[in-house]
């Protein structure tokens, strides 16, 4: 053990319980100790970490024990030392405390480091992922049951920026290393469960408007969680939410664009042609330089999505292959087998816009459907099953009489529009195409004028009872 009193275990535990948490002791002395804190022991020590876990209680500082759990991680060398100290940090995340973490969140940013080293060395990523969800779980409660509000001595300054934010506004859950940590051991871990339990405890949340708490750049915070966060949807098929992270790492304002925001851009324009069958548009506040730093970082995932909006699906086949080693690389390869899957359905809708009906032969030349890697048997048949899994309104297989095969079958391509209820349609469109539509137009105009009929008596019944409304009359008198 290292002989400088300063950095021992034993003033370390004396400080916590004279100065406990929310006291001028524990802001004065212990915080500026563990932001200076060096790991006094060069080998583990089972002994003292069990006598740590013997004082943690509701009186002491947990923060201080938390900080000695992430020492013993950083020097466990052998199995039962890691075992030692996972179910060390098992018992004290229990009794962290949110108010602790906001004083200092360097010890945080150190128990993920500690953990990211374990789960590389044991593997064990589901572990550590359920570990750092149970902290992650209390934290936000923690954090949206507590107000943060500004306060100011005559105490109307404070309450009009409240009422200017909105009540909820400054409630919710803000990004610290453990939240992202816990996604990364998540993706590593590849379980569907905690994919599920991921996204509800991590994902599914709203974040605070007042930033992160952790020792690096909230930009950079926001970003890496918004990544990861995306690649936990993509595994859950939830693309619309994997969307929604992708394009909120763009609103960010910045001098210029980041790496991380490369590689997102790789992954937007991948998943937004899967899931809308076009090229993705980044916000029009998105600073124009920066954009051209992207598209020419990610050159040929741009040439894809251009090839993907004009071009047949045999050509964007042979562009796919061509970029294999990139995806690759850039470990997006997954990702292009699932567009696979969801490519054709763009394709033949495609066709919808310039036919009503086509014929098999003639649907199969013009997507290029051959070339997909679902015809691997008889392409007729392969895509009379992809039409009817498709599931769409829109597009209707027939079959004529007097034929069998699936080569002899017709493609029907309808409004879409007029497959949807006249709400929904004008809602989304603002078009009306059929008479049901004119006549649910027609009823709801004359509902509406009915009320305002109703509101306007009510209204002249309550100023003719009214004493300024008596005296205005008088006076015209």
């Amino acid at each position: 053990m290292s002989t400088d009193s300063a950095f021992s275990y034993e003033n370390l535990a004396a400080t916590a319980k004279a100065a406990p948490s929310g006291t001028t002791a524990f802001h004065s002395t212990l915080v500026p100790l563990l932001k200076s804190w060096k790991t006094p022991l060069y080998s583990f020590n089972a002994e003292i970490l069990d006598n740590a876990l013997k004082s943690v209680d509701a009186n002491t500082c947990s923060l201080v024990y938390l900080q000695i759990t992430t020492d013993a991680l950083k020097l466990a060398s052998t199995a039962e030392h890691v075992e030692l100290s996972l179910a060390a940090l098992a018992h004290v995340s229990t009794k962290v405390d949110l108010y602790q973490l906001q004083a200092c969140p360097r010890v945080m940013h150190h128990l993920a480091l500690a953990l990211k080293s374990i789960g590389m060395e044991t593997q064990e990523h589901g572990r550590i992922c359920q570990l750092l969800l149970a902290m992650v779980e209390q934290i936000n409660l923690q954090m949206i049951s507590t107000r943060h509000s500004t306060k100011s001595k005559k105490g109307k300054a404070a309450k009009t920026k409240l009422e200017s934010l909105g009540a909820d506004s400054n409630r919710g859950v803000r990004i610290t290393p453990l939240h992202i940590e816990c996604l990364k051991q998540c993706l590593l871990a590849r379980r569907r469960q905690l994919h599920l339990q991921t996204m509800q405890t991590v994902i599914q949340v709203r974040l605070d408007a007042f930033g992160s708490l952790t020792i690096e750049t909230r930009a950079r915070s926001f970003m890496e969680y918004h990544l990861y966060a995306s690649m936990v949807c993509i595994g859950l098929d939830e693309f619309e939410w994997a969307l929604q992270m992708l394009y909120l790492m763009f609103a960010l304002p910045a001098r210029h664009a980041s790496t991380i925001q490369v590689a997102a851009y790789k992954r937007l324009l991948l998943l937004n042609l899967a899931v809308n069958g076009k090229k993705a548009k980044l916000p029009s506040f998105f600073a124009g330089s920066h954009l051209r730093v992207l598209e020419n970082n990610a050159a040929g995932y741009v040439s894809l999505a251009d090839m993907f909006t004009s071009k047949s699906m045999g050509q964007a086949m042979s562009k796919l292959q061509e970029m294999q080693a990139t995806l690759e690389n850039d470990e997006n390869w997954g990702l292009v087998n699932r567009i696979l899957h969801m490519m054709p359905r763009h394709f033949i809708k495609r066709v919808g816009s310039a036919y009503s009906s086509v014929g098999m032969q003639k649907l199969m030349d013009i997507t290029g459907f051959a070339f997909c890697p679902l015809a691997a048997g008889d392409p007729f048949a392969e895509l009379a099953q992809y039409i009817q899994n498709m599931n769409d309104p829109s597009v209707v297989l027939e079959q004529p009489a007097g034929t069998t095969t699936a080569k002899d079958a017709i493609v029907r391509f309808t409004d879409a529009r007029a497959t949807i209820s006249a709400a929904e349609q004008r809602s989304s469109t603002d078009c009306i195409v059929n008479e049901q539509q004119w006549a649910m137009l027609v009823s709801e105009k004359a509902k509406e004028l009915e009320e305002l009929c109703q509101h306007l008596s009510k209204l002249d019944r309550h100023l003719a009872l009214t004493k300024e409304c008596v005296f205005i009359g008088k006076d015209q008198n």
